[in-house]
Parts: structure tokens; C-alpha cells; sequence
């Protein structure tokens, strides 16, 4: 089988500085095992790190059964939700249109949903072919973006943002199967196809590869680590990992590490592994305590490393609702590290039905230092809470396990489903 999988959100491990996999590359990996050929459509641009990759659109051969095609979106942004995202998207769509016009058409695409107007654009390349196309949802834009605000502004938003309503309903209601990291999203994404679940619908979450069993060659390179983030001989270590977006609560972080600072407490030690948040000029950055440590992007030996000495995970997110499992509390998870988290939806589910930690409301300081006391203070329930987030991982978002499924799923699909595929 010869399959596109379209993706631009997620990094690229071999151009992006020693980034892990992600679900676009683990899946590839599983497919290629199989014997099946894959192509990466992704942008010159790292949507994560905000950086260009490439200054010119590149089509990279890896080997006879793996190629990476990245698509010139020359419009740099510092924000997902801004006016140059929306003209990047554009311009991605538009690359699309044209290079795929010269390639040999695939027997099956997978595209990864948002942004729309290069979904639209891989679906429309899709429908006049005849090819299957799977979509893959990972967000229920513009539906996530617009229902945290307040009546009066969510009218506005259903204004401005119509286009993307009726692009996401063209897209899913002529796709031959649609793909959900959650059930949550499986009910939107069912609800825009205008149908209900049918034979070629699927969920899988979000999944890991297995950490290593052991970060560190000896204490001496166990004791580096602690250095580099200032956190010799602490009683505990809190963490928050990855970059500071709208969402992320960075004043619960400097607000928490002050309290313990400031009350004889300064043997907590937090750490955000990441950059620090981007502000605007009218905004007044927040102060560091010296019980915080930002250590800026991390590779993935880095990131494993303050993970591996990490006591407590800490997801500090305003009052939104989550309905899937993203991809920062399961660095937590892969590690069996206990969570507070003020994240609604699936993870708390989780928090609470399996034990991985505490539950908080979005900006409760206070609910934040009372879970946190409870923890420090209580070794054997960090330790019992450690061995259910690693069973749970293991069960339900180990990569092995759930791309194995989804790569079943693409066979299956492809071998069954009756699109005739046309390749004029």
C-alpha cells in the first residue's frame, strides 16, 4: 500500500533538533515495518518552535520506502490563533494543490485535521481522484476555540470563523472514515459529517513510545541533571512541561513556587521544561522565584532526563475543558508520574477512576498547594499513584500497542473498503 499521511502540527524528529516521535512518525514506523510506502506531507515550518525549518519547500527521499515532502508556507507566525497562521494555512493549502497535481497518486491518505484549509485542499485532491481519504481529528477547531467565551463573543466567533465551520463539515462528510484521539471528539467530528458512526470510524488516543527504563548512565550524570535545574538535595520536584501558551496558567506556576519559597518551603523545587511564555508589550512578565527553574526547549534525552527525577507533574491550565488526552500529561503518564492537573474532560476521568493524582479547579492557588502538600508529604501515595499511571500507560497509550492497532486499521480499511481508486 502506498499512503500519504498529511500532517503539519507535529515536529519532525530528524529536522527538528532531536524531537521524539510523534503520532504521525510512530504510525510511519508501524507501516513501514509492514512493508507499505509512505510520504509525509508536512510545512517548512515548526508550528511548535514557531521557527522555519527550511527556507524553500524540500522533498527529502529517507529511504525506498519513506519520503518527507515539506510544503513552503513562507508567511512566519508567533501565534496559532493570528491573521499570518490563518495566511500560512493558506499558503500550505495552495503548495498542496500544486506538487500533488505532479506526484503519482497514493492508494490511501490519512490527513491530520486542524488546520482546514489544507485538509480542504488534501480532500477536494481526494474526492476528483477517488481515493480514500481518512481524517484524522485532533482538535475540534473552530468548535474548541469559541465555546470558552462568553455569549456575546461566541456569536462574533461563529461570524468570523464560518468559513472554517463549513470547511470542517465539507471535509469530514466526504471522508471515507474519520479517525478521533477521543470519543468526545468522535460525537463532533459525527455531528459536522452530518451521519453517524459507521464501520471505518475509529478512536486512538494519543500514545508514547516507552521510555527508557533508565535515563541516567550513573549517579554522577543523575547528579548533572539535579544541578542544571537547581534542585540538589530537594525534598520533591513539581514539573510543567512545554511551551507557555494562551491556555497555560503561568501565574498558578510563579504564583505556587513563590508561596514555597517565601515559606520556608524552598527544599519544592519547580522546574517548567520549556521556553518561557511570549508576551505582548502592553503585558508585565511575571517574576521567577528562585525555586523555578525554566530551562528552555529540551531535546528528548533532555526532556527524559527531568523527567526521570521529576516527583510530581503539573498541568495548570485555565478553566477549559479537555475532552481528549494531549500530549503533555502523557509525558507524565509515560513516566508514572502522580498529576495535578486542572484539566476537565477524559484526563480527569482518569485522575479520579485510576488514582494518577489530584483534580483542581483552572486557577485555584489554594486547591493547587493543598494537592501538592499531599503529595510532598506522603511518599507511599506518590508511590502507589506512580504504579497506576505506568500500568495505565502501559494498557492503553503505549505506541506500540495503539499504532499497531491503527496500522491494522489502515490495512484493513484499505483491503475492504469498496472505493475504487482511480489512478489517471
Amino acid at each position: 500500500m502506498d499512503i500519504w499521511i498529511v500532517q503539519v502540527g507535529e515536529p519532525i524528529s530528524f529536522a527538528d533538533g532531536g524531537s521524539r516521535p510523534f503520532r504521525a512518525e510512530m504510525l510511519t514506523n508501524r507501516l513501514i515495518e509492514r512493508g507499505h510506502t509512505v510520504t509525509i506531507w508536512t510545512s517548512t515550518f515548526d508550528h511548535l518552535r514557531k521557527a522555519f525549518r527550511f527556507c524553500n519547500q524540500q522533498e527529502i527521499v529517507v529511504s525506498s520506502q519513506l519520503r518527507y515532502i515539506f510544503l513552503a508556507g513562507k508567511s512566519h507566525y508567533r501565534k496559532s490563533l493570528s491573521w499570518a497562521n490563518r495566511k500560512h494555512n493558506r499558503q500550505l493549502a495552495i503548495a498542496f494543490e500544486k506538487m500533488a497535481s505532479r506526484k503519482q497518486p497514493p492508494d490511501l491518505i490519512l490527513c491530520i485535521i486542524p488546520p482546514l484549509p489544507l485538509a480542504a485542499a488534501v480532500s477536494k485532491y481526494a474526492h476528483r481522484r477517488n481515493i480514500p481519504l481518512i481524517a484524522d481529528v485532533h482538535d475540534t477547531w473552530p468548535t474548541s476555540f469559541v465555546k470558552n467565551l462568553s455569549p456575546i463573543l461566541q456569536r462574533i466567533g461563529h461570524f468570523l470563523l464560518r468559513h472554517e465551520w463549513q470547511r470542517a463539515k465539507q471535509i469530514l462528510h466526504h471522508a471515507a472514515g474519520i479517525v478521533t484521539t477521543s470519543k468526545y471528539d468522535s460525537r463532533w467530528a459525527f455531528k459536522q459529517a452530518d451521519r453517524r458512526r459507521h464501520l471505518w470510524d475509529a478512536v486512538f488516543p494519543l500514545a508514547y513510545e516507552d521510555p527508557p527504563q533508565t535515563a541516567f548512565a550513573s549517579d554522577e550524570t543523575r547528579m548533572e541533571c539535579l544541578q542544571s535545574i537547581g534542585a540538589v538535595g530537594k525534598k520533591a520536584i513539581v514539573t510543567c512541561v512545554g511551551r507557555v501558551g494562551s491556555a497555560f496558567d503561568f501565574k498558578v506556576v510563579t504564583q505556587l513556587a513563590d508561596y514555597y519559597y517565601r515559606n520556608s518551603s524552598s527544599d519544592i523545587h519547580f522546574v517548567l521544561a520549556g521556553e518561557k511564555p511570549v508576551y505582548r508589550f502592553w503585558e508585565k512578565p511575571y517574576k521567577i522565584p528562585p525555586n523555578l527553574k525554566v530551562t528552555g526547549w529540551l531535546d528528548q534525552q533532555g526532556l527524559n532526563a527531568i523527567l526521570a527525577v521529576t516527583d510530581i507533574g503539573l498541568l495548570p491550565y485555565r478553566a477549559i475543558h479537555s475532552a481528549a488526552i494531549r500530549n503533555k500529561p502523557l509525558d507524565f503518564l509515560s513516566h508514572g508520574i502522580p498529576l495535578v492537573s486542572s484539566l476537565s474532560g477524559e484526563l480527569a476521568q482518569l485522575i479520579e477512576g485510576c488514582q494518577l493524582g489530584f483534580t483542581c479547579q483552572g486557577g485555584d492557588v489554594a486547591a493547587f498547594r493543598r494537592a501538592l502538600d499531599e503529595l510532598v508529604g506522603n511518599t507511599e501515595l506518590r508511590n502507589s499513584m506512580r504504579a497506576n499511571g505506568l500500568a495505565l500507560f502501559k494498557d492503553k497509550f503505549s505506541a506500540q500497542k495503539v499504532y499497531g492497532r491503527f496500522a491494522d486499521y489502515l490495512e484493513n480499511f484499505y483491503s475492504k473498503c469498496p472505493t475504487k481508486i482511480s489512478k489517471a
